[in-house]
Protein backbone atom coordinates (compact mmCIF):
# COMPACT_ATOMS: atom_id res chain seq x y z
CA UNK A 1 0.00 0.00 0.00
CA UNK A 2 1.46 2.98 -1.08
CA UNK A 3 1.79 6.34 1.50
CA UNK A 4 -0.58 8.20 -0.15
CA UNK A 5 -3.22 5.51 0.32
CA UNK A 6 -1.95 5.00 4.04
CA UNK A 7 -2.85 8.35 4.57
CA UNK A 8 -5.97 8.21 2.48
CA UNK A 9 -7.09 5.27 4.86
CA UNK A 10 -6.34 6.90 8.42
CA UNK A 11 -7.30 9.95 7.21
CA UNK A 12 -11.05 8.00 6.50
CA UNK A 13 -10.95 5.72 10.07
CA UNK A 14 -9.95 8.97 11.39
CA UNK A 15 -13.17 10.78 10.64
CA UNK A 16 -15.38 7.96 10.51
CA UNK A 17 -14.38 7.38 14.29
CA UNK A 18 -15.21 10.86 15.02
CA UNK A 19 -18.40 10.86 13.80
CA UNK A 20 -19.12 8.09 14.98
CA UNK A 21 -18.21 9.27 18.70
CA UNK A 22 -19.30 12.41 18.15
CA UNK A 23 -22.90 11.48 16.74
CA UNK A 24 -23.51 8.02 17.25
CA UNK A 25 -22.18 7.09 20.49
CA UNK A 26 -24.85 9.11 22.56
CA UNK A 27 -27.65 6.93 21.40
CA UNK A 28 -25.96 3.55 21.78
CA UNK A 29 -23.71 4.48 24.78
CA UNK A 30 -25.96 2.67 27.81
CA UNK A 31 -26.13 -0.68 25.26
CA UNK A 32 -22.19 -0.04 24.80
CA UNK A 33 -22.21 -0.21 28.70
CA UNK A 34 -24.61 -2.96 29.25
CA UNK A 35 -22.26 -5.52 26.40
CA UNK A 36 -18.94 -4.15 28.53
CA UNK A 37 -20.47 -4.85 31.98
CA UNK A 38 -21.87 -8.01 30.29
CA UNK A 39 -18.51 -9.48 29.33
CA UNK A 40 -17.20 -8.51 32.99
CA UNK A 41 -20.33 -10.30 34.51
CA UNK A 42 -20.73 -13.32 31.89
CA UNK A 43 -17.76 -15.58 34.05
CA UNK A 44 -18.66 -14.75 37.54
CA UNK A 45 -22.26 -15.58 36.41
CA UNK A 46 -21.64 -18.35 34.62
CA UNK A 47 -19.75 -19.98 37.38
CA UNK A 48 -22.76 -19.25 39.70
CA UNK A 49 -25.13 -20.93 37.23
CA UNK A 50 -22.94 -24.82 37.88
CA UNK A 51 -23.55 -24.12 41.48
CA UNK A 52 -27.10 -22.57 41.93
CA UNK A 53 -30.30 -23.53 39.94
CA UNK A 54 -30.70 -20.28 38.73
CA UNK A 55 -30.73 -18.22 35.40
CA UNK A 56 -28.35 -16.12 34.70
CA UNK A 57 -30.57 -13.02 34.39
CA UNK A 58 -32.09 -13.90 37.71
CA UNK A 59 -28.06 -13.98 38.69
CA UNK A 60 -27.02 -10.93 36.99
CA UNK A 61 -30.30 -9.16 38.42
CA UNK A 62 -29.63 -9.71 41.98
CA UNK A 63 -25.99 -9.08 41.83
CA UNK A 64 -26.77 -5.67 39.69
CA UNK A 65 -29.40 -4.72 42.33
CA UNK A 66 -27.31 -5.14 44.99
CA UNK A 67 -24.43 -2.75 43.86
CA UNK A 68 -27.17 -0.33 42.84
CA UNK A 69 -28.36 -0.24 46.46
CA UNK A 70 -24.10 -0.20 47.59
CA UNK A 71 -24.25 3.24 45.16
CA UNK A 72 -26.72 4.88 45.62
CA UNK A 73 -26.12 4.53 49.26
CA UNK A 74 -22.33 5.62 48.89
CA UNK A 75 -23.45 8.73 46.26
CA UNK A 76 -25.78 9.90 49.40
CA UNK A 77 -23.30 9.74 52.02
CA UNK A 78 -20.75 11.86 49.63
CA UNK A 79 -23.20 13.97 48.23
CA UNK A 80 -24.27 16.07 50.65
CA UNK A 81 -20.62 16.22 51.70
CA UNK A 82 -19.02 17.25 48.41
CA UNK A 83 -21.73 20.04 47.48
CA UNK A 84 -21.37 21.32 51.20
CA UNK A 85 -17.57 22.32 50.53
CA UNK A 86 -18.20 23.41 46.88
CA UNK A 87 -20.88 25.76 48.44
CA UNK A 88 -18.73 26.88 50.92
CA UNK A 89 -16.04 27.86 48.55
CA UNK A 90 -18.61 29.69 46.19
CA UNK A 91 -19.59 31.72 48.85
CA UNK A 92 -16.36 32.54 50.43
CA UNK A 93 -14.53 33.21 46.75
CA UNK A 94 -14.32 36.78 47.37
CA UNK A 95 -12.13 36.13 50.44
CA UNK A 96 -10.01 33.62 48.61
CA UNK A 97 -9.18 36.11 45.84
CA UNK A 98 -7.99 38.12 48.33
CA UNK A 99 -5.84 35.88 49.79
CA UNK A 100 -4.35 35.23 46.38
CA UNK A 101 -4.26 38.76 46.08
CA UNK A 102 -2.17 39.32 49.19
CA UNK A 103 0.36 36.36 47.96
CA UNK A 104 0.96 38.15 44.80
CA UNK A 105 1.35 41.71 46.38
CA UNK A 106 4.03 39.64 48.92
CA UNK A 107 5.52 37.83 45.67
CA UNK A 108 5.89 40.78 44.01
CA UNK A 109 7.54 43.21 46.74
CA UNK A 110 10.40 39.86 47.16
CA UNK A 111 10.89 40.25 43.24
CA UNK A 112 11.02 43.77 43.75
CA UNK A 113 13.50 44.46 47.10
CA UNK A 114 15.46 41.26 45.39
CA UNK A 115 16.44 41.62 42.05
CA UNK A 116 14.95 45.33 41.47
CA UNK A 117 12.21 44.56 39.10
CA UNK A 118 9.31 46.39 38.33
CA UNK A 119 6.45 43.87 37.74
CA UNK A 120 3.63 46.22 38.39
CA UNK A 121 2.49 45.45 34.75
CA UNK A 122 2.59 42.04 35.57
CA UNK A 123 0.18 42.48 39.17
CA UNK A 124 -2.45 44.51 37.10
CA UNK A 125 -2.83 41.77 34.48
CA UNK A 126 -3.43 39.32 37.16
CA UNK A 127 -5.48 41.33 38.78
CA UNK A 128 -7.41 42.28 35.93
CA UNK A 129 -7.89 38.40 35.42
CA UNK A 130 -8.68 37.25 38.97
CA UNK A 131 -11.44 40.10 38.98
CA UNK A 132 -12.88 38.94 35.71
CA UNK A 133 -12.77 34.99 37.67
CA UNK A 134 -14.12 36.53 40.71
CA UNK A 135 -17.26 37.93 38.71
CA UNK A 136 -17.87 34.68 36.25
CA UNK A 137 -18.22 32.70 39.78
CA UNK A 138 -20.15 35.63 41.35
CA UNK A 139 -22.68 35.88 38.39
CA UNK A 140 -22.58 32.24 37.01
CA UNK A 141 -21.21 29.57 39.03
CA UNK A 142 -22.95 30.60 43.02
CA UNK A 143 -26.45 30.83 41.92
CA UNK A 144 -26.49 27.16 40.24
CA UNK A 145 -24.63 25.95 43.11
CA UNK A 146 -26.39 27.63 45.76
CA UNK A 147 -30.15 27.23 44.41
CA UNK A 148 -31.73 23.92 43.45
CA UNK A 149 -33.76 24.09 40.71
CA UNK A 150 -35.86 22.19 38.56
CA UNK A 151 -33.13 21.01 36.09
CA UNK A 152 -31.60 19.00 38.81
CA UNK A 153 -34.34 16.95 38.94
CA UNK A 154 -35.13 16.77 35.85
CA UNK A 155 -30.81 15.27 35.36
CA UNK A 156 -31.85 13.10 38.36
CA UNK A 157 -35.17 11.25 36.56
CA UNK A 158 -33.21 11.54 33.27
CA UNK A 159 -29.92 9.70 35.12
CA UNK A 160 -32.78 7.34 36.81
CA UNK A 161 -34.02 6.64 33.00
CA UNK A 162 -30.51 5.60 32.10
CA UNK A 163 -29.99 3.13 34.90
CA UNK A 164 -33.12 1.64 34.25
CA UNK A 165 -32.35 1.20 30.61
CA UNK A 166 -28.72 -0.21 31.46
CA UNK A 167 -30.23 -2.70 34.27
CA UNK A 168 -32.52 -3.94 31.36
CA UNK A 169 -30.44 -3.75 28.55
CA UNK A 170 -27.78 -6.27 30.63
CA UNK A 171 -30.44 -8.73 32.32
CA UNK A 172 -31.54 -9.25 28.73
CA UNK A 173 -28.13 -9.09 26.48
CA UNK A 174 -26.92 -11.50 29.38
CA UNK A 175 -29.55 -14.17 28.69
CA UNK A 176 -29.01 -14.67 25.29
CA UNK A 177 -25.07 -13.36 24.96
CA UNK A 178 -23.60 -16.77 24.25
CA UNK A 179 -26.32 -17.95 21.54
CA UNK A 180 -25.61 -14.19 20.01
CA UNK A 181 -21.84 -14.81 20.10
CA UNK A 182 -22.24 -17.50 18.21
CA UNK A 183 -24.84 -16.60 15.75
CA UNK A 184 -22.94 -13.02 14.97
CA UNK A 185 -19.19 -15.09 14.24
CA UNK A 186 -20.79 -16.77 11.41
CA UNK A 187 -20.32 -13.11 9.62
CA UNK A 188 -16.78 -12.00 8.58
CA UNK A 189 -17.59 -8.59 9.17
CA UNK A 190 -17.97 -9.76 13.04
CA UNK A 191 -14.95 -11.22 13.40
CA UNK A 192 -12.85 -7.84 12.23
CA UNK A 193 -15.09 -6.04 15.15
CA UNK A 194 -14.16 -8.88 16.95
CA UNK A 195 -10.39 -8.70 16.90
CA UNK A 196 -10.43 -4.95 17.11
CA UNK A 197 -12.30 -5.11 20.44
CA UNK A 198 -10.34 -7.87 21.57
CA UNK A 199 -7.05 -5.49 21.76
CA UNK A 200 -9.36 -2.69 22.89
CA UNK A 201 -9.95 -5.15 25.37
CA UNK A 202 -6.90 -6.41 26.50
CA UNK A 203 -4.67 -3.01 26.05
CA UNK A 204 -6.74 -0.35 26.67
CA UNK A 205 -9.09 -2.09 29.62
CA UNK A 206 -6.17 -3.15 31.10
CA UNK A 207 -4.72 0.61 31.04
CA UNK A 208 -8.51 2.08 32.17
CA UNK A 209 -8.76 -0.37 35.20
CA UNK A 210 -4.64 0.13 36.10
CA UNK A 211 -5.00 4.23 36.09
CA UNK A 212 -9.06 3.85 38.11
CA UNK A 213 -7.32 1.91 40.22
CA UNK A 214 -4.48 4.58 40.86
CA UNK A 215 -7.03 7.47 40.48
CA UNK A 216 -8.90 5.86 43.20
CA UNK A 217 -5.87 5.38 45.54
CA UNK A 218 -4.69 8.58 45.00
CA UNK A 219 -8.24 10.38 45.83
CA UNK A 220 -8.08 8.19 49.02
CA UNK A 221 -4.63 8.94 50.30
CA UNK A 222 -5.31 12.76 49.48
CA UNK A 223 -8.22 13.04 51.33
CA UNK A 224 -7.57 11.41 53.93
CA UNK A 225 -4.60 13.24 54.38
CA UNK A 226 -6.14 16.93 53.78
CA UNK A 227 -8.57 15.89 56.63
CA UNK A 228 -5.50 15.08 58.78
CA UNK A 229 -4.50 18.51 58.12
CA UNK A 230 -7.55 20.29 58.80
CA UNK A 231 -8.14 21.47 55.43
CA UNK A 232 -11.98 21.91 55.33
CA UNK A 233 -12.14 21.23 51.24
CA UNK A 234 -10.81 17.71 51.95
CA UNK A 235 -12.87 16.05 49.95
CA UNK A 236 -13.29 18.48 47.12
CA UNK A 237 -9.39 18.79 46.89
CA UNK A 238 -8.38 15.51 46.89
CA UNK A 239 -11.06 14.33 44.15
CA UNK A 240 -9.54 16.95 42.35
CA UNK A 241 -6.11 15.96 43.17
CA UNK A 242 -6.47 12.77 41.91
CA UNK A 243 -7.97 13.46 38.42
CA UNK A 244 -5.24 15.98 37.69
CA UNK A 245 -3.01 12.91 38.73
CA UNK A 246 -4.06 11.07 36.10
CA UNK A 247 -3.42 13.58 33.16
CA UNK A 248 0.32 13.48 31.23
CA UNK A 249 2.66 15.84 32.57
CA UNK A 250 0.06 17.68 35.48
CA UNK A 251 -0.48 15.28 38.26
CA UNK A 252 -0.51 16.05 42.09
CA UNK A 253 1.87 18.62 41.69
CA UNK A 254 0.00 20.84 40.25
CA UNK A 255 -2.51 21.60 43.01
CA UNK A 256 -0.06 20.41 46.03
CA UNK A 257 3.14 22.84 45.49
CA UNK A 258 1.60 26.10 45.27
CA UNK A 259 -0.69 25.03 48.23
CA UNK A 260 2.68 24.37 49.93
CA UNK A 261 4.77 27.54 48.68
CA UNK A 262 1.35 29.66 49.87
CA UNK A 263 1.70 27.95 53.31
CA UNK A 264 5.56 28.27 53.02
CA UNK A 265 4.94 32.61 52.36
CA UNK A 266 2.38 32.29 55.75
CA UNK A 267 5.14 31.00 58.02
CA UNK A 268 3.21 28.00 58.66
CA UNK A 269 6.24 25.56 57.60
CA UNK A 270 4.75 22.38 59.17
CA UNK A 271 1.65 22.58 56.42
CA UNK A 272 4.00 23.46 53.73
CA UNK A 273 6.23 20.35 54.52
CA UNK A 274 3.09 17.89 54.80
CA UNK A 275 2.41 19.19 51.47
CA UNK A 276 5.40 18.63 50.21
CA UNK A 277 5.58 15.31 51.38
CA UNK A 278 1.62 14.46 49.92
CA UNK A 279 2.93 14.87 46.60
CA UNK A 280 5.90 12.91 46.94
CA UNK A 281 3.75 10.01 48.61
CA UNK A 282 1.34 10.14 45.63
CA UNK A 283 4.29 10.61 43.32
CA UNK A 284 5.96 7.24 44.90
CA UNK A 285 2.85 5.36 44.88
CA UNK A 286 1.63 6.16 40.89
CA UNK A 287 5.51 5.18 39.99
CA UNK A 288 5.33 1.90 42.46
CA UNK A 289 1.67 0.62 41.14
CA UNK A 290 1.64 1.85 37.28
CA UNK A 291 4.30 -0.66 36.15
CA UNK A 292 2.71 -3.45 38.71
CA UNK A 293 -0.71 -2.73 37.18
CA UNK A 294 -0.01 -2.19 33.66
CA UNK A 295 2.81 -3.39 32.71
CA UNK A 296 3.80 -3.12 29.43
CA UNK A 297 2.93 0.42 27.84
CA UNK A 298 0.79 0.87 24.85
CA UNK A 299 3.27 2.23 23.25
CA UNK A 300 1.84 5.60 22.96
CA UNK A 301 4.48 8.46 23.81
CA UNK A 302 3.14 10.68 26.64
CA UNK A 303 2.96 13.70 24.93
CA UNK A 304 1.04 12.34 22.14
CA UNK A 305 -1.62 11.10 25.23
CA UNK A 306 -1.53 14.82 26.57
CA UNK A 307 -2.24 16.10 22.78
CA UNK A 308 -5.13 13.62 22.22
CA UNK A 309 -6.27 14.63 25.62
CA UNK A 310 -6.61 18.30 24.78
CA UNK A 311 -8.18 17.20 21.37
CA UNK A 312 -10.80 15.00 23.81
CA UNK A 313 -11.36 17.97 25.81
CA UNK A 314 -11.93 20.46 22.69
CA UNK A 315 -13.83 17.84 20.53
CA UNK A 316 -16.30 16.00 22.97
CA UNK A 317 -16.36 18.30 26.64
CA UNK A 318 -15.23 16.63 29.78
CA UNK A 319 -15.88 13.26 28.57
CA UNK A 320 -12.78 13.79 26.02
CA UNK A 321 -10.79 13.08 28.88
CA UNK A 322 -11.75 9.42 28.19
CA UNK A 323 -13.01 9.67 24.77
CA UNK A 324 -9.88 11.16 23.15
CA UNK A 325 -7.44 8.24 24.17
CA UNK A 326 -10.51 5.40 23.38
CA UNK A 327 -10.54 6.66 19.70
CA UNK A 328 -6.96 7.15 19.19
CA UNK A 329 -6.95 3.46 20.00
CA UNK A 330 -9.98 2.38 18.41
CA UNK A 331 -7.99 4.32 15.10
CA UNK A 332 -4.79 2.50 15.98
CA UNK A 333 -6.31 -1.20 16.49
CA UNK A 334 -8.76 -0.52 13.13
CA UNK A 335 -5.45 0.12 11.73
CA UNK A 336 -3.86 -2.89 12.48
CA UNK A 337 -6.77 -4.82 11.92
CA UNK A 338 -7.05 -3.27 7.86
CA UNK A 339 -2.65 -4.03 7.55
CA UNK A 340 -3.53 -7.42 9.18
CA UNK A 341 -6.39 -8.24 6.51
CA UNK A 342 -4.29 -6.76 3.72
CA UNK A 343 -1.90 -9.25 4.55
CA UNK A 344 -3.72 -12.39 4.63
CA UNK A 345 -4.80 -11.53 1.36
CA UNK A 346 -1.57 -11.16 -0.12
CA UNK A 347 -0.62 -15.05 1.32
Amino acid sequence: MSETKKLIAISGITLAVYMGMKFLLPYVIPFLIAYLLVRLLNPATEKICRRLVWKKEVIVSVLLTALLVLGCFLIYLFYGMLTGQIRRIAMNFDYYSHCVCGFIDNCCLMVESHFGINVESVKAFIYTEIETATEQVRVYIVPEVVNYSVRYIKKLAHAGMFVLMLFVAIVLLIKDYDEIRERLGEYQLYRHFHNITERMWKHGGMYLKAQCMIIGVVIVLCTVALWLLGNPFFLVLGIVIGLLDALPFIGTGTVLIPMAVYQLFQKRFRLAFCYVGLFLLTYIVREFLEPRLIGKKLGIYPIVMLIVVYAGLYLFGTAGVVLGPVALLLIMEIWREINLSFTEKKK
